[in-house]
C-alpha cells in the first residue's frame, strides 16, 4: 500500500510563515482543502509544503482528524526541524532552492504568460531586475506588492515604479510607508503626481517634496487639490 501524501498548499513565504507560527510550532498543522476517506486516527504519512508553486519541504507526520469543510489536522511524529529550517530560511528572504527554475524559458514576457498567479507571486519574491520590472506592469495589481517585498530591490526601481499609474494602491502604500523610501524626495513627489496616489496620502506626502518641486506642482501638472495645496505652501496667507 502506497503511503498517504498530504499536500499543505502556500501562495507565499508569508502564508506558510503564519501557519508556521500559529500551528507548527504547537506540534501540528491543518492540511486546508485535504480530504482523505478510510484513514484510522494516528495513521502515518508524509507531508509535503509547498510554497508557491514548489514542494520546499517534506516531513513526516500522523493524521490527527479529517475535519469535514476544512481539511485534515496531523500531528508531527518529532521535533519538525525540517520546518524549522525552512522558517528561518523564508524570514531571512533567503531565495528558495529552485525559485529561478519556478519560471519557463524563454523572454521574461514569454515566460510569464505561462505562469499561474500563485507561481508569479512566489518568482516576485525572488526574482531579478528585469522579471520584476515586467511583473510591476502586470495587468494583475495583486503582484505588486510581492514585488516590492523582493529583497532585492533597488532604490531606483521604486523611484521608478511610483511615477507608474498603473501602480496599485496598495503597492503607493507600501512605498509611503517605508522607512527608507517613504523619505526619499524623489519618491514622495512621484507619489505627489501620481494620479492614483490616494487624496489624503498625496497631501501628507507633499511636506517631504522638496520646496523647488513644490512650487513647480504649484504651476501645475498635479491634480487641481494637489495645486491648491503647493501654492498655499509657496504663498501663504
Amino acid at each position: 500500500m502506497n503511503p498517504l501524501v498530504l499536500k499543505a498548499e502556500y501562495a507565499t513565504p508569508d502564508d506558510y510563515l503564519a501557519a508556521h507560527e500559529a500551528e507548527v510550532v504547537e506540534g501540528g498543522l491543518l492540511v486546508r482543502g485535504a480530504s482523505v476517506e478510510g484513514v484510522a486516527a494516528m495513521a502515518e504519512c508524509s507531508l509535503q509544503v509547498v510554497v508557491g508553486a514548489q514542494t520546499v519541504a517534506e516531513v513526516s507526520a500522523r493524521v490527527a482528524a479529517v475535519v469535514p469543510g476544512h481539511g485534515v489536522a496531523v500531528v508531527f511524529t518529532g521535533a519538525p526541524t525540517e520546518l524549522e529550517a525552512l522558517a528561518g530560511r523564508l524570514r531571512s528572504g533567503e531565495p528558495l532552492e529552485g525559485d529561478r527554475k519556478s519560471a519557463p524559458p524563454g523572454p521574461v514576457s514569454e515566460r510569464l504568460k505561462a505562469m499561474t498567479v500563485t507561481q508569479k507571486m512566489a518568482l516576485a519574491l525572488s526574482c531579478d531586475r528585469e522579471t520584476r520590472m515586467a511583473l510591476l506592469r502586470d495587468t494583475n495589481k495583486t503582484l505588486h506588492i510581492y514585488v516590492l517585498k523582493n529583497p532585492r530591490v533597488g532604490l531606483d526601481e521604486v523611484q521608478h515604479a511610483a511615477k507608474m499609474p498603473t501602480l496599485s494602491p496598495d503597492a503607493i502604500k507600501i512605498i509611503a510607508e517605508h522607512k527608507e523610501w517613504g523619505l526619499n524626495s524623489t519618491v514622495c513627489t512621484s507619489l505627489v503626481r501620481n494620479p492614483k496616489t490616494p487624496m489624503p496620502l498625496a497631501l501628507r506626502l507633499l511636506s517631504r517634496v522638496p520646496l523647488s518641486e513644490i512650487r513647480a506642482i504649484a504651476k501645475g501638472g498635479a491634480r487641481d487639490q494637489i495645486v491648491h495645496a503647493a501654492r498655499k505652501i509657496v504663498n501663504p496667507k
